[in-house]
């Protein structure tokens, strides 16, 4: 999570397994997570049932039902698959996200997290998963990156600000939406609190889904007049 509040993360380790049988925690530089960090498990894809360090501050939990039926959603949208594809994680937190479309075939990502203390886990995370060739972890704020990021296009975009932020928000979703950034069947996802909806078009790209789970919700966007996917949503 950029400015070191509330990343997306799932801080849970123990309701999935029977207590004789849970994984042990992902050491990182031959340690074990520092004190106050806990530990998050990747649901799906190469690195399922991997732990990663979660930072003891500045981080939310996402629950690993929504990462389950996010890419779940995705598969049905990209008849192709994942292989090939690439990925533009902001407010990356402890890089999750990443790491599970990375596991499921998308070939690169690029991870943008502004907080100093949570990147340096985010970097962590990826050195630990033999990942540092294809996740390019970038200590920046979200919205300076996309202002000058000015060629690349991706098929997945990933927004978790502060659920709280939504100037934030509203300020990162503007510059996203100022031109294209999105293959033809890229999509954007913005994870938030339900309370909070953000709008339903935002320069070129166009809201097409929303999906809730509890108090959480992901609202996906794509570049209508560009977009293959038009013929499916």
């Amino acid at each position: 999570m950029n400015g070191g509040v509330g990343s997306r993360n799932d801080t849970s380790q123990t309701s999935d397994f029977p207590l004789a049988i849970q994984p042990k925690p992902l050491r990182c530089g031959g340690r074990d997570p520092k004190a106050g960090e806990s530990v998050i498990r990747v649901t799906g894809g190469a690195f399922r049932g991997r732990n990663l360090r979660v930072p003891a501050e500045g981080v939310r939990p996402t629950p690993s039902m929504v990462r389950q039926a996010l890419f779940s959603i995705l598969g049905g949208l990209w008849a192709d698959g994942f292989e090939g594809r690439t990925m533009l994680d902001l407010f990356a937190g402890s890089g999750v996200m990443a790491v599970e479309a990375l596991g499921r075939g998308l070939d690169t990502a690029v991870c943008v997290e502004k907080a100093s203390p949570v990147f340096s886990v985010l970097r962590g995370n990826v050195d630990d998963l033999g990942l540092a060739e294809r996740a390019r972890c970038l200590n920046l704020d979200a919205n300076k990156f996309l202002a000058n990021d000015n060629t690349e296009a991706y098929d997945l975009i990933y927004m978790d600000p502060p659920y709280a932020l939504t100037d934030l928000r509203d300020a990162v979703l503007l510059t996203a939406g100022a031109r294209s950034r999105l293959t033809p069947d890229g999509v954007l996802l913005l994870e938030q609190d339900v309370r909070h909806n953000p709008p339903p078009a935002v320069g070129c790209l166009t809201q097409f889904m929303t999906r809730r789970w509890g108090q959480t919700q992901v609202s996906f966007y794509h570049v209508a007049e560009n977009s293959r996917l038009s013929r499916i949503v």
